[in-house]
């Protein structure tokens, strides 16, 4: 018996996720022949991010051309806007990008490389710049480091279908023939597993499936993963979808998936005896076994990262993710649908267990660094699960989601902790509004959860806080009391998340709508697999409210926070990297002096100032700078809700080209520091400066050009471009 297990693009490509070595582990253990780990997320992000492969995009794309043509214009409507923005970054950028992606990777992979800050820095920019390259290449699809959208909407399983087979916007079409297929081929699987978890995952995995079959149409493919809980019904009922594969599993996979592989193996392939499966009889009906429960987490193995591409994955050392819980032992949040994502009740490893499994892991794969990927780490086991790490001997670091437990995180507690290698706790906290609270059933008092926070930081845990705006009747005044709250802690939060409320078909709340004053909501006709709504309250704030206001707390964020400031927003967006650096530095005091915060080498001199030699510049004939507002403003003025796509729909894009007011033509430039990976846009006078900072000038003489009344802000530009490390250095003249 020969079984494939693919986590198909696109996950954050940091480190593996848990449900691959999950349910590998189990097969394993349970005497499956052969079981073959494929994370074709990792791969095609390495694929994606290669000379030959970055070369090839830029020679399809011709971004050159393609702006000069542009440029030409008179005015830019909406949809030119869109084009030009990419098109002059990549013209200004790409071929330097595809000379050095390779290195880009070296740098995130090697320790050395990946805690020189800068060096970090510039790798990450290289990094986002590649994928920026291959998305213009399959416009208006865009890879991301977070995500893949395409325009065919994954609401809708008539697009998900026709996605998978557009070869010109799908880029996992080209990835799957020429480097999956293969693999799959040399191992020849009788059953095939894909992981669906996320919405990006949607087209790429049915794409592949599609594939699959056309290879080899007795190969049982089997589907699985949270994203099921919420679509598999849906999906169902659409022939077109039992073409491509043969059942879903719902809910956790270990013992459906050990099922199948023995019913497949034994040749019966009676699939009308596996529990929470769905699929489709001879007859062409839709069979929905029986349910039940999941397996108690307790008689598990050890999850098995044999055969995964560790040495991939995008960071210099493994951070492993470990589930010791399945469940929330609270589950009362009127907001929440884990409980739909991963079957009834709440379970729990044993801790010496969980510590074994660590112990195991870590010298099995010669990494300290745990992510206990869990919803809520339990009072027991914050108190408990310490202190059995400190027993084992264990030198681990290790990070995890936390309810705020008023009780249960004393100041002895959280001391431990830090002391077990915890570098990192995020906390739901979402308002600081008792009332809001209250309706939410989060069961939490806000004053007394700043106190929890600030023993968390006593001890040395880095604290990260989620939080949510646009709840339902929470009015703008209670949103900004939850935002001065989080400004005014700022000494004792390292990070807050911040997300829109929306409104999922699956939860409590959209059950009781009329409780929370939820007056409408807004289906899509034509979306058969809408999970979300957008809707509208008697009370509260408004939807557009909601998202003003959200942008007013990710502007304070920005000013208030050393995370998010300047730079420093790059590593806290990719996943993993925040962890390691603070696992590195071992405290957030550390890492912040000696990261965040160090003096970046200004001392240009500015008597003379001489722009740097390894510049790059472009002229524009728009208003890049402009442009950009402009974009960012269409995209708050559309409110889509985070959850759906960001791509304009078609049907926009045509209205706004013509209702919208055009881009007159206005120069400016694009300026790039292959050094740094930065890219800045410049005025026409911002641009002459710097033009004019040739080594031969000093200040007075660099300014002169510009009319009187405004040369107190040409001396501010030439200040900001020496902070900008424009200019050279006396050491480097």
């Amino acid at each position: 018996m020969k079984v494939a297990l693919v986590f198909p693009p696109q996950g954050h490509f940091t480190q593996p996720y848990l449900s691959l070595p999950s349910l590998a582990a189990y097969l394993r253990a349970h005497g499956v022949e052969q079981v073959e780990m494929f994370d074709e997320s990792i791969l095609a992000y390495d694929h994606f991010l290669s000379r030959g492969r970055l070369e090839r995009a830029l020679g399809r794309i011709d971004a050159k051309a393609r702006l000069a043509a542009l440029d030409a214009k008179e005015t830019l409507v909406f949809s030119d806007m869109e084009r030009y923005q990419s098109l002059s970054e990549i013209a200004l950028t790409g071929e330097h990008v595809a000379a050095t992606i390779d290195e880009a990777k070296r740098v995130l992979r090697t320790k050395e490389l990946f805690y020189d800050y800068e060096r970090y820095l510039w790798a990450g920019r290289t990094i986002e710049q590649g994928l920026r390259i291959i998305s213009e290449e399959f416009w208006p699809s865009r890879l991301t480091a977070h995500g893949f959208v395409m325009r065919y909407s994954v609401e809708r399983s008539s697009e998900i279908l026709a996605g998978t087979a557009d070869e010109r916007e799908n880029p996992f079409l080209e990835f799957f023939r020429e480097h999956t297929l293969p693999r799959l081929k040399a191992l020849d699987p009788d059953l095939v597993g894909i992981s669906l978890t996320f919405p990006s995952q949607a087209i790429p995995a049915f794409a592949l499936a599609r594939l699959i079959k056309q290879w080899k149409p007795s190969v049982h493919i089997t589907v699985g993963g949270g994203l099921l809980a919420y679509v598999a019904e849906k999906l169902s009922k659409r022939p077109e979808v039992w073409g491509v594969i043969d059942s879903f599993i719902m809910l956790e996979g270990e013992g459906p998936l050990l099922q199948l592989c023995q019913e497949i193996e034994s040749g019966r392939r009676d699939l009308s005896t596996i529990p929470n499966m769905l699929w489709r009889d001879t007859d062409g009906t839709v069979r929905h076994n029986t349910h039940r429960d999941p397996l108690d987490i307790k008689t598990l193995p050890t999850p098995d990262f044999d055969g995964l591409p560790l040495e991939k994955y995008f960071s210099p050392e493994l951070v492993i993710p470990l589930a010791i819980t399945r469940g929330c032992y609270w589950g009362k949040c009127v907001f929440c649908t884990l409980y739909t994502v991963i079957g009834p009740g709440y379970r729990g490893r044993a801790i010496d267990q969980t510590v074994e499994d660590m112990r195991k892991l870590s010298a099995k794969y010669g990494t300290k660094h745990f992510y206990l990927a869990i919803e809520d780490l339990p009072p027991n086991m914050a108190a408990r699960l310490p202190q059995a790490i400190l027993d084992a001997g264990l030198d681990i670091d290790w990070w995890c989601d936390a309810r705020l437990e008023h009780e249960a995180f004393t100041q002895e507690v959280c001391d431990a902790m830090a002391k077990s290698g915890c570098k990192r706790i995020a906390f739901g906290y979402e308002s600081s509004s008792r009332r809001v609270l209250a309706r939410m059933c989060k069961g939490i008092d806000p004053d007394r959860s700043i106190e929890l926070v600030r023993r968390v930081r006593k001890s040395g845990i880095s604290v990260t806080l989620y939080v949510m705006v646009g709840f339902p009747t929470e009015t703008r005044d209670e949103a900004r009391e939850t935002l001065q709250t989080i400004v005014a802690n700022r000494d004792a939060i390292q990070e807050v998340s911040v997300r829109v409320f929306y409104l999922d078909e699956s939860s409590e709340i959209f059950k009781r709508r009329q409780e929370f004053d939820i007056a409408e909501i807004y289906p899509d006709p034509s979306a058969d697999l809408q999970v979300y709504y957008d809707f509208k309250c008697t009370s509260g704030m408004s939807r557009r409210e909601a998202r003003d206001t959200y942008l007013e707390f990710t502007r304070a964020l920005r000013s208030h926070f050393p995370v998010f400031q300047n730079t420093n927003m790059l590593y806290h967006e990719l996943k993993s990297h925040y962890f390691l650096y603070l696992a590195r530095a071992g405290t957030w005091e550390k890492l912040l002096s000696d990261v965040l915060e160090r003096p970046r080498n200004t001392h240009a001199t500015t008597d003379r100032p001489r722009r740097r030699r390894e510049l790059v510049r472009i002229e524009l004939g728009f208003d890049r700078a402009g442009i950009d507002q402009r974009l960012a403003a269409i995209d708050s003025a559309t409110l889509r809700p985070r959850y759906q796509s960001d791509l304009v729909e078609e049907s926009d894009r045509v209205r706004f080209d013509a209702e919208l007011e055009r881009e007159p033509r206005s120069d400016s430039a694009l300026v790039y520091d292959p050094a740094t990976g930065e890219v800045q846009c410049f005025s026409a006078a911002a641009a002459l400066l710097l033009e004019r900072c040739d080594g031969t000038r000093t200040v007075e003489q660099v300014i002169e050009v510009i009319p009187h009344e405004v040369r107190g802000e040409a001396l501010r530009c030439v200040e900001e471009m020496r902070k900008q490390r424009l200019f050279e250095t006396e050491t480097t003249r």
